[in-house]
């Protein structure tokens, strides 16, 4: 069973390699986003990424190495999901799923609340994933970047839900 957590600095290079791996032949972004979508995560970037907040890059790891990916960043008080990925090898087993827990279960720790992203409209895998964790449709950003359609998504995390849940009892 693959083990997430933060990426090591020794790891990078792989992780850069599984990212482009994922992305680029996803039918859904055309292929001007798809170039510029892996132009963002080089190594050198990553590498700046986890030195400013080492739980933004999360990685999914069993024997034969990385299984997947989890790329955020802190946003006032929110986390920005950039991406998460899995190895064409390691689908099929619930692991985006445990991906995007790991990465709630990095909320208290950043000082954060809420986890928000965008997927493309017809990004079905991604899509049920993000059912699935509890996010919810916030809107469509239609012909938004490169030309495209996104949902927006957000996940509250359990202070939050707690928070909405008091707030409710107090106004009846």
């Amino acid at each position: 069973m693959p083990t997430v957590g933060p990426a090591a600095a020794h790891e990078i290079d792989a992780l850069a390699g599984l990212m482009r791996e994922v992305i680029e032949p996803l039918a859904y972004y055309n292929a001007t986003a798809r170039r510029a979508e892996i132009a963002k995560y080089q190594p050198a970037v990553l590498r700046a990424m986890m030195a400013e907040d080492p739980q933004s890059v999360l990685v999914a790891r069993d024997a034969d190495g990385l299984t997947g990916f989890c790329v955020s960043a802190y946003d006032d008080a929110t986390i920005y999901l950039h991406w998460f990925g899995v190895a064409p090898r390691a689908r099929g087993h619930a692991l985006g799923s445990g991906i995007i827990a790991a990465l709630g279960a990095t909320l208290p720790s950043r000082g954060a609340h809420k986890v928000w992203c965008d997927t493309r409209t017809d990004n079905k895998e991604s899509i049920a994933v993000l059912e699935r964790a509890g996010f919810r449709r916030l809107a469509t950003l239609a012909n938004h970047w490169h030309n495209q359609d996104y949902f927006l998504w957000e996940w509250c995390g359990p202070a939050a839900q707690a928070h909405t849940a008091n707030a409710r009892i107090a106004t009846g």
